[in-house]
Formats: C-alpha cells, sequence, structure tokens
C-alpha cells in the first residue's frame, strides 16, 4: 500500500548483497560498529580514491612513487573490505616500479575490472 506522497520502500534481494570476494560488508560492518553514516562516507571516500590513485600509478616515476601509491590503495581496500582490489595492489606491489611492464599491464588491467566492480557493487549498499 502507497502512503500518499511517499514511494513505496524496495524490498532488498540477496541480489542486492554484495559478493564478499569483491566487498566484504560484514568487515566494513564490524570496522564501523555498525554506523551507516560512517559507511557510506568511507564507501564514497573509497570509491573517489580509485582515479587519484590509478593515476598515481600510471605516473609513477620512481619506485618510492610507486610502492607508495600500492600500498595506499592496499591498506585503503584491506579496511574498507574490498580483498581482491588489496590482492591486486599487493601483487602491484610486489612487481615493483621497475617490473616488467606486460606483467604490470595485465595486472593493472585486472584491478581496473576489481575497481569497477566494486563500484558496482557498492552502489547497492549506498543506494
Amino acid at each position: 500500500m502507497l502512503t500518499k506522497g511517499r514511494p513505496k520502500a524496495r524490498q532488498k534481494s540477496a541480489a542486492d548483497s554484495p559478493d564478499p570476494a569483491i566487498f566484504d560488508r560484514a568487515h566494513l560492518h564490524q570496522y564501523t560498529t555498525g554506523d551507516g553514516a560512517l559507511e557510506h562516507e568511507l564507501i564514497g571516500l573509497f570509491l573517489g580514491q580509485f582515479a587519484p590513485i590509478r593515476a598515481q600509478l600510471d605516473a609513477a616515476q620512481s619506485a618510492d612513487e610507486w610502492k607508495f601509491a600500492t600500498h595506499t590503495l592496499k591498506g585503503s581496500a584491506s579496511s574498507i573490505g574490498a580483498p581482491q582490489i588489496a590482492a591486486l595492489a599487493e601483487e602491484l606491489e610486489a612487481i615493483g616500479h621497475g617490473g616488467p611492464k606486460k606483467g604490470k599491464a595485465k595486472v593493472l588491467a585486472r584491478l581496473d575490472k576489481a575497481m569497477a566492480t566494486f563500484a558496482v557493487e557498492a552502489e547497492k549498499v549506498i543506494e
């Protein structure tokens, strides 16, 4: 039944729940002690970090710049509950700035896909 002036609340289904391999919402929920507003803020900050971090990886001119970008992404992803992104950042950190270009390019492509997938999963939470 619709109340005049109010839209009917949409029922959440299992399909609305994020995949924990992509986005471990339980981890974030524990980290924020269930504060929904804080969860939304952190998700927004993490999503906003994607483009700058990705640009830092592309622009890295030294091992230190590369390590800073990969380590920052790894820490942020681990904190928010993005295990796939954290694992890829760790892989990039291990490859290093001077690592094989072809290998880095493959992992960066997987990272781009993981970031896009995380964004889709996160939208399920912040709608």
